[in-house]
């Protein structure tokens, strides 16, 4: 094999890569409160639930209620975003860290937006951490693999 054909399968490689990770797929949204992003069930502890995205896990995170947008709070010295959603039976918030290597929390939100469950909310590039609190009743358990938009509490 020749530096040409490397170079093209390397480049190839890349982009295909690329296009994976940037994936969003479209999901079926279902009842109740729904998980904000892909990933594993990292710990259920005090109403709240983290949840650890992987590399290859999809990297947008979704409103896990409807409801009205209240406060975005932005800590970029720890690499972290809170976005609390407030729906006339409950108020959510949902946490995003990004990990050593993901320095970029991306919000598409503002406050005062109204946002149907499943609606994009942002990003984290090369994420690593979501958290969602209050869940007061829990219906997945830890090491469970979920889905944004899968029903992990009901309302």
């Amino acid at each position: 094999m020749n530096n040409s054909t490397k170079l093209t399968y390397g480049i190839t490689g890349l982009a295909a890569f690329y296009i994976y990770f940037n994936r969003n797929p479209n999901r079926e949204i279902q009842q109740g409160i729904v998980s904000p992003t892909d990933g594993f069930i990292e710990k259920i502890e005090n109403n709240r639930i983290d949840i650890f995205i992987g590399l290859l896990d999809v990297h947008y995170q979704r409103a896990p209620i409807s409801g009205t947008i209240i406060d975005i709070q932005d800590f970029p010295s720890e690499n972290k975003n809170i976005i609390i959603i407030e729906s006339p039976i409950i108020t959510i918030t949902v946490e995003r860290r990004g990990g050593i290597l993901a320095r970029s929390v991306r919000t598409f939100i503002s406050i005062g937006d109204y946002v149907e469950k499943g609606t994009i909310i942002g990003r984290i590039l090369l994420g690593s951490h979501t958290a969602i609190y209050p869940i007061y009743n829990p219906i997945v358990k830890v090491n469970e693999r979920i889905l944004s938009g899968q029903t992990i509490g009901n309302e």
